[in-house]
């Protein structure tokens, strides 16, 4: 078993508690194959489910967001709410914004 203050410290632990916040709050759940990081680019911390439609990350300044990851061509849509990411989804879930392509006609 992995110990949670093996991976998070100092800041990222307030970043994660910010994390788990927006979750409940959005009405998810977390389980045991939650999965939880610090990006080390970037320094977010993000939780990620598989049940969900996309991840929650909080910044080095505390911001919390929700994040939506092409499967296509890997392009990330940033959103204030999962409701927002939701939403999105309901309209591009087959046909992303970034890597679509419109066909031509002639």
């Amino acid at each position: 078993m992995t110990n949670l203050f093996d991976q998070f410290q100092g800041a990222d632990l307030d970043r994660l508690a910010y994390c788990l916040t927006a979750i409940r709050k959005a009405g998810l759940k977390t389980d045991k194959h939650t999965q939880a990081g610090v990006n080390q680019s970037s320094g977010n911390v993000w939780v990620w489910s598989e049940d969900w439609a996309g991840c929650v990350a909080c910044s080095i300044g505390f911001d919390v967001f929700w994040v939506h990851s092409c499967r296509e061509c890997g392009e990330e849509f940033e959103f204030e709410t999962y409701q927002e990411l939701d939403d999105f989804l309901q309209d591009n879930w087959n046909d992303c914004t970034s890597c679509r392509t419109e066909e031509v006609r002639a």
